[in-house]
Formats: C-alpha cells, sequence, structure tokens
C-alpha cells in the first residue's frame, strides 16, 4: 500500500536553505522511500516521539505518520545540527 505524501508549509522555506545539489537527492530520498516504506525510518523519543526520521547526509527529514488517511506528512528538512531544535 503506497502513502500519500504531503509537505508542511515550513518544508519548502527549509528546502529553499539548502544547496540544489542536496535538494534533488533528499527529494528523490523521499519521494523513493516514504511512501512505499513510511515505517523504515527511525522513531524519534522524547518530546518528537510522534514523529519519524529518515536520514538523507547530513539532513533529516522529520516526518509524521498517519496511518487512517494513509498519508506521510513531511514537518521538517534542515541539518542534523539545527533539525531538533
Amino acid at each position: 500500500m503506497a502513502y500519500n505524501l504531503l509537505f508542511d508549509d515550513k518544508v519548502l522555506k527549509d528546502l529553499k536553505k539548502i544547496d540544489a545539489v542536496w535538494q534533488k537527492k533528499i527529494l528523490q530520498a523521499i519521494k523513493e522511500k516514504l511512501p512505499s516504506h513510511p515505517y523504515e525510518g527511525k522513531k524519534l523519543v522524547g518530546n518528537l516521539s510522534a514523529f519519524y526520521r529518515l536520514r538523507v547526509g547530513d539532513y533529516r527529514v522529520i516526518y509524521e505518520i498517519i496511518d487512517e488517511e494513509v498519508t506521510v506528512v513531511v514537518i521538517k528538512i534542515k541539518h542534523r545540527k539545527e533539525v531538533y531544535k
């Protein structure tokens, strides 16, 4: 079963701050992995326990899985130094 992909409005701003080469790699990883295998990402803990993480180089894609709607919502894309702040 393929999940639908949705992007939070803030994600577009996050992407614009990233180098074009990495933008392409990140978007490719999202399109390849999240619709078909969203649970392969690492489940986060603490305040972020409702979310999962996809690692793409030094960048992290934070997303939420909504099973009732068969949807993956990408919440944040940032460098690993900034993403959990």
